[in-house]
């Protein structure tokens, strides 16, 4: 019973009093999960926890929702608002998406998903197409439990795929209806005359109807309208089996650029809505730890630039400090695995501090020091273009055959130290020159397969066998132009086809996940910090193991963290 998932179901509200029908109830119950009723409150924190605890959303029928939220007058054919049940059904939906919880939404839940996600609605169908001819969308003299008119089913919709049906026979009581249908959401069925009848994300666990199914699902008759709710619980078992995972291991993110987004007065302890990281964000999406890059451009080779350089890397650090330091009840800056465990342990988000592009050393390798005392602990060789110390995957004159004497140098002051070297961004004769000459495992913090996207950014196969074979470790960049050679199209499907190729060609202890975020990195279906759950939820499908997913969301980095440090 305890391994049921637990499906919260969002409440009417009258006179004072939550209430639901028992239709919603049974139907959750029926799929195999727990119901929990959601009441109506108004303290936002208070809803917070309820959707945390939850492992699937059921967002119920019921009155008319307040035009105002999506721009409109009110007209007088418009019904009874209810603006506690409005502001109530809102911030269930914002926390929702906030954690990635599956959603089903029901007549007036599809309704309000698309007005939550930008989309508008008709405040009464009737009048707001008097030039149509529309169906009766309501009962009439027919009782919940029988269907009324056929609705036809998008091909490649989830709900094709649910129901295995183009075409589907629904009941039907509303006089509201999806008119403009949010950027983030698409059709999924339509009724004869035109009507939205279905809305759903292309990227995530969110379907929205405009029958009621719970009245349907009870009769054997009606399979289709019953799997409804066993996709809802589908999802939330995954969505379950994910965050124990997540709270049973050290999760995470070997690379993301914050600070290059910063800006005056940002705070990485609230949520941002101009960066994908934050301290939030992690919360929300249980990730435990990020490396955090002070990003150094690649500019000139001259005395003055590279100056410039170090400072900016110094600046950089600094700020990340600061912001920590501004965060002291939410995070730590941790420089060690033990660091990273004791951060967990007090339930605060781990800061690793760390070097994007050695263009920051200069020529003075006494900075590999100063950067370590600022607790930096890798720091990827180059970036785009040749520095003083290799060359690079991209933008390359080859001006040092790899990696140049001074590089050496480095690579052996890091090894002392116990700073991680990271070759993402490195050409292939500087990987080969590195593998030689570090008695360290490397990483590529924020890399791919060029097996399966033909970009010099990514590892050829040989190069992930030696990577391996060295006890170093690939994660995987979620960067749609490192997934895909079709832009735009790269998602969490195609990011997890990486993991695996990495794991066929080099074993499950050489994989990880280096998102890039706020430097570019974000794919359809993860977007930010609190999205990567998005990528266990995916490999869980897949039928991955506990084991080897923890490895994946951070095992696998620490172990070369952990030995680097002994080194």
């Amino acid at each position: 019973m305890n391994n049921r998932p637990i499906i919260g179901i969002s409440v009417n509200y009258k006179d004072g009093t939550s209430r639901i029908a028992d239709a919603y109830v049974n139907a959750i119950v029926q799929a195999g999960a727990l119901p929990m009723l959601l009441p109506v409150v108004n303290d936002e924190p208070t809803l917070a926890a309820m959707v945390r605890h939850i492992d699937g959303l059921l967002l119920t029928g019921g009155g008319d929702i307040d035009p105002n939220y999506f721009g409109e007058t009110i007209i007088p054919e418009c019904g009874a608002i209810d603006a506690t049940r409005d502001a109530y059904d809102m911030q269930l939906i914002t926390y929702a998406r906030r954690y990635q919880t599956p959603i089903l939404g029901i007549c007036r839940g599809m309704q309000i998903l698309n007005v939550q996600m930008g989309g508008t609605l008709y405040q009464d169908i009737y009048v707001q197409n008097s030039d149509k001819q529309l169906l009766p969308h309501d009962q009439g003299t027919r009782p919940r439990n029988e269907t009324s008119h056929q609705i036809t089913i998008e091909p490649q919709s989830k709900l094709f795929r649910t129901t295995k049906r183009n075409t589907l026979m629904v009941n039907t009581f509303h006089h509201q209806a999806v008119k403009d249908i949010a950027p983030e959401l698409r059709a999924a069925a339509y009724a004869p005359d035109g009507l939205c009848e279905a809305i759903e994300s292309p990227h995530y666990p969110i379907i929205g109807v405009q029958w009621h199914p719970e009245c349907l699902a009870a009769d054997t008759q009606h399979a289709a309208h019953r799997q409804l709710f066993e996709w809802l619980v589908r999802k939330a078992e995954v969505f379950r089996h994910a965050k124990h995972l997540h709270r049973s291991c050290t999760t995470l993110d070997s690379h993301c650029d914050t600070p290059m987004v910063y800006t005056a007065g940002m705070n990485f302890g609230q949520r941002n809505d101009s960066a994908q990281v934050d301290f939030v964000k992690m919360d929300e999406g249980l990730i435990d730890t990020i490396f955090m890059a002070a990003y150094i451009p690649q500019k000139e080779l001259t005395e003055q630039d590279t100056a410039a350089a170090t400072t900016l890397a110094f600046d950089t650090l600094r700020l990340i400090h600061r912001q920590v330091a501004d965060n002291a009840d939410k995070a730590m800056v941790a420089t060690d695995t033990r660091a990273i465990a004791a951060a967990r342990a007090q339930a605060k988000r781990a800061v690793v501090p760390v070097i994007e592009n050695g263009y920051a050393i200069g020529t003075d390798i006494d900075n590999i020091q100063r950067f370590y005392d600022l607790g930096v602990r890798y720091i990827t060789l180059c970036h785009n273009g040749d520095n003083l110390i290799c060359d690079s995957a991209s933008r390359s004159t080859n001006r040092n055959n790899g990696l140049s004497a001074f590089g050496q140098q480095v690579v052996a002051e890091m090894n002392r130290l116990g700073i991680m070297i990271d070759l993402s961004h490195a050409g292939e004769k500087t990987f080969w020159d590195v593998i030689e000459t570090s008695t360290a495992p490397i990483i590529c913090s924020h890399s791919s397969a060029r097996a399966l996207c033909d970009h010099p950014r990514n590892l050829t196969d040989e190069q992930l066998v030696a990577l391996a074979q060295k006890g170093g470790v690939c994660q995987v960049c979620l960067y749609d132009g490192f997934l895909t050679r079709n832009e735009g199209t790269a998602d969490v499907q195609t990011a997890v086809n990486h993991i695996e190729h990495i794991i066929k060609v080099a074993g499950i202890h050489a994989v990880g996940i280096g998102s890039d975020f706020d430097g570019g990195g974000g794919i359809n279906g993860c977007c930010a910090g609190n999205e990567l759950i998005n990528i266990t939820k995916e490999l869980i499908r897949r039928g991955h193991t506990d084991d080897d997913i923890r490895l994946i969301l951070g095992g696998n980095l620490l172990r070369v963290m952990a030995q680097t440090e002994r080194a």
